[in-house]
């Protein structure tokens, strides 16, 4: 296949039939006195015209410094780790679970076809940056550019494989210090308003079981799985507490039930045994009825992709924790009935508290 020179010196590139281009550089090795060629890689990879001239700029100012070794022509090829084989050493040590198979398709359809053909002992801080544009060049199903936390993601997916590699000694490398995230502003911000739950708990009043699901996650911030692995044993009616299973940090903790919630859970769970889930839902059906309710009620011309304002089913979690700082709740309550580990994630409902200062400023040239 004849290789087709580019506007730049010494770059050439190879077309194939799926139309990818494969870029080679040449140039005269000094000591031998013979042209050189050298695969880069692929259009594919994220290989730009600009990097092979890098790349070739930095083999001459060697060659002129007499730092570039004489290059042996036709010589064995080096072994390498392949990052396949590396990747599916990483997985082999994860726990099976939703979260795995999702890994395992995104390193598969991101990470494996970039670096599969590089030598991981050898990356440097360009290969990186490289493959951090074409993530951000790359587009989902829906033909939309991947958003920063999708590339956040798959890069701290790679940086967790390349540590696996260098823990278990399997690479030498730690090119993961040149992986740099962007910040991501995606806070969600979107509650529902007092009519807008009345809304929601008018909508699901008919399906007992449904809103009975909402009734508790609004009024105790509960995410899903918590919700949906309460037992009876779980309900103290006398003290109106319910003890909490927060999956997320392996740990449980209180909340508390209105005299309503005590009424329909008292009627709902008459007939169950004392070790029996309050829910018999799957938790794709609860996902699924209830996400679609949502939509319909609430995320009318907003874009899927806008996490601040779509309303979701962690919606009700953040809507229970908004009016609880809207109501003046203590910073340090709302971090208790939410389970928060660390004080910086309650603290983004502090705006929201009447001392925040909204009336110091509309007091503020009442003279």
């Amino acid at each position: 296949m004849k290789r087709i020179k580019t506007s730049k010196i010494g770059i050439y590139y190879n077309l194939l039939l799926n139309g990818d281009k494969v870029y080679y550089i040449t140039y005269k090795d000094i000591i031998n006195s013979k042209k050189v060629w050298i695969k880069i890689g692929k259009y594919s990879e994220g290989i730009r015209e600009n990097y092979c001239v890098q790349k070739r700029n930095e083999i001459l100012t060697k060659q002129r410094l007499g730092e570039e070794p004489p290059l042996i022509v036709n010589k064995k090829k080096k072994t390498f780790l392949k990052f396949e084989t590396l990747q599916e050493k990483y997985f082999e040590t994860r726990k099976v679970g939703k979260s795995k198979q999702s890994d395992i398709s995104s390193a598969k359809k991101h990470i494996l076809p970039f670096f599969n053909s590089k030598d991981i002992e050898i990356l440097t801080r360009d290969d990186i940056k490289i493959f951090k544009q074409h993530l951000k060049e790359k587009t989902n199903l829906h033909g939309d550019p991947l958003s920063n936390k999708t590339v956040n993601n798959i890069l701290t997916l790679f940086s967790a494989i390349l540590h696996f590699g260098l823990k278990e000694e399997l690479i030498k490398n730690d090119s993961t210090k040149y992986i740099e995230k962007d910040k991501v502003d995606n806070e969600r911000e979107r509650y529902l308003s007092i009519e807008e739950i009345n809304q929601l708990y008018e909508t699901v009043k008919e399906d007992e079981q449904l809103y009975l699901f909402c009734k508790l996650a609004l009024t105790t911030g509960g995410r899903l799985a918590t919700i949906l692995n309460i037992s009876k044993k779980d309900l103290d009616f006398t003290n109106q507490i319910i003890t909490l299973k927060d999956f997320k940090n392996n740990s449980t903790y209180k909340s508390f039930l209105t005299d309503e919630l005590v009424n329909l859970l008292k009627t709902w769970s008459s007939n169950l045994h004392i070790s029996d889930k309050i829910f018999h839902y799957k938790p794709t059906m609860i996902q699924r009825e209830t996400l679609a309710i949502l939509h319909k009620l609430f995320n009318k011309g907003i874009d899927k992709t806008d996490r601040k304002n779509l309303v979701v089913l962690h919606t009700l979690r953040h809507t229970f924790a908004s009016h609880l700082a809207i109501n003046g709740t203590p910073i340090f309550t709302i971090q208790k009935l939410m389970n928060h580990k660390d004080i910086k994630m309650t603290l983004r409902y502090a705006k929201l508290a009447p001392e925040s200062g909204k009336q110091s400023v509309k007091d503020l040239y009442n003279i």
